[in-house]
């Protein structure tokens, strides 16, 4: 029971950092933390200031920070244990909404992350029966090689049942236009509905809209439009300017959101 108290504000403040997207590390990992040494040689990382930050009026902590022990759960393994843990609790909640929703529609995209491997991002949508409301969250980044229809669609399907999402539900596919997610006889949706009949493919409206934009670049008059847009905004980009183009639209009769105006400038 000592033990379970003493790792609840280690909890906390790794939940924080999430919540405020803060990356936990430093360039100083591990090693004792020093409550009251407030300028550390090296720049201890997010997760280790909040602690010594609570530390400052939390008795206990600050007795099992600066405690001789080893064992604080306080270092990288430590850290990436208890992110795993917090993933594991919160995807079994949203995997249990789902399954109590019954129908459920998977809406997957793909991308290469900084390291070059390439991540399938899969998400849920689905009506929350307890308060009718539309859900769209977001499962798990799963790492690929095979960039094929079959090979993303077989990883889609094993992933849904790894999870524990009942995949006999599945109504709906929510993919890009790419080839390898809407090909007709070999894409992703074709053999998603080999085995789910009833799941009904969808292109992504916002990726139409993304490719509706960018075609319509290719048309001269937009183009020129964009440009001038472009040399407006390097032109009133220096203070001075700024400051008499404000002046100019809190002083005009026919600007009707002067406030959300000069906000963004």
């Amino acid at each position: 029971m000592e033990n379970r108290k003493n790792i609840i504000p280690i909890i906390e403040a790794i939940l924080l950092c999430g919540q405020q997207n803060l990356s936990t590390r430093g360039h100083r990992d591990s090693g004792k933390i020093e409550v009251e040494n407030s300028e550390p040689r090296e720049n201890d990382g997010n997760f280790r200031n909040i602690l010594k930050y609570r530390a400052l009026g939390d008795a206990n902590l600050k007795k099992v920070l600066e405690s001789p022990g080893r064992i604080k759960y306080i270092s990288p393994t430590s850290q990436n244990a208890i992110i795993d843990a917090c993933n594991s609790v919160l995807l079994s909640k949203i995997v249990n909404r789902v399954n109590k929703a019954k129908c459920f529609t998977v809406l997957v995209d793909e991308t290469a992350d900084i390291a070059g491997i390439e991540q399938v991002s899969i998400c849920a949508r689905y009506v929350n029966r307890e308060t009718c409301t539309l859900h769209e969250d977001f499962l798990q980044f799963v790492p690929t090689a095979d960039l094929t229809g079959k090979g993303l669609a077989t990883l889609i399907l094993d992933n849904l049942k790894h999870f524990g999402i009942e995949t006999q539900y599945l109504r709906g596919q929510g993919f890009d236009g790419a080839a390898a997610m809407s090909g007709k006889y070999n894409g992703v949706q074709y053999h998603i509905k080999q085995a789910h009949p009833l799941a009904v493919y969808i292109h992504c409206s916002a990726h139409s809209l993304n490719l509706a934009v960018s075609s319509s670049c290719g048309i001269q008059s937009i183009r020129n439009c964009l440009r001038i847009v472009g040399k407006l905004r390097d032109f009133f980009i220096f203070p001075k300017r700024k400051a008499v183009l404000s002046l100019a639209i809190e002083q005009s009769e026919n600007v009707l959101s002067k406030k959300i105006i000069k906000k963004k400038l």
